[in-house]
């Protein structure tokens, strides 16, 4: 019994850990409350079995939507667990749009805005398991020729969720190297960064 109460209490403790995340803990789309697709997507987040409307796939597809705003709808759905979740649905409607049969192929057609956006509602659908997310946000980056801030910062907060369980420092430390890279161009509100970096900085000590 003592075994497994110590058993049921570590098990406990790792789904805190996990809940209490970079991705999860980072609720950054409060800073953009003012656009209609951010308020549509707080609205969706009270139902996790709700699909996501057409609208807001060809908004969250089109690479001429800010790519911050488009992070910002992603953040504010949120994570569960229930239906088909947002990175499910998005891939689909991204496969169907742009006609490819496997995610490798569809990374390649993707701009760099557009790949970025998907790994996150990637990560966000299932913050346990991120290598794939983290692969494709590796990639957005590679493709980031116009040096965008939101690609590199929204790749940062998955890397740091795979530090998370093995190096608490480097939470901290990827996220701060993209926050002081001078090369990138700002494309997200300072209030938006903010955010994160109050729950990033808690990880500075280590």
């Amino acid at each position: 019994m003592k075994r497994l109460f110590s058993v049921m209490l570590l098990t406990l403790s790792w789904a805190l850990m996990w809940a209490d995340s970079p991705l999860t803990s980072t609720h950054f789309a409060e800073s953009y409350n003012d656009h209609p697709m951010v308020q549509l997507a707080q609205e969706l987040s009270d139902d996790s079995d709700t699909e996501i409307p057409v609208s807001m796939l060809n908004f969250l597809a089109d690479e001429k939507s800010p790519v911050d705003v488009r992070l910002a709808v992603i953040n504010a759905i949120g994570w569960n667990f229930n239906g088909k979740t947002s990175g499910q649905q998005l891939r689909d409607y991204l496969s169907s749009r742009y006609k490819a049969k496997s995610v490798g192929k569809l990374a390649k057609k993707l701009d760099a805005g557009t790949l970025a956006v998907y790994a996150y509602a990637l990560a966000m659908s299932n913050y346990f398991e991120v290598a794939d997310a983290q692969n494709l946000a590796h990639k957005a980056v590679k493709k980031n020729n116009s040096k965008s801030f939101s690609v590199a910062f929204i790749a940062s907060l998955i890397d740091a969720q795979v530090y998370l369980d093995s190096d608490w420092g480097q939470v901290y430390k990827v996220v701060y190297n993209v926050l002081h890279d001078g090369s990138l161009h700002l494309d997200m509100r300072q209030a938006a960064i903010d955010k994160v970096m109050e729950y990033i900085g808690g990880y500075k000590e280590y």
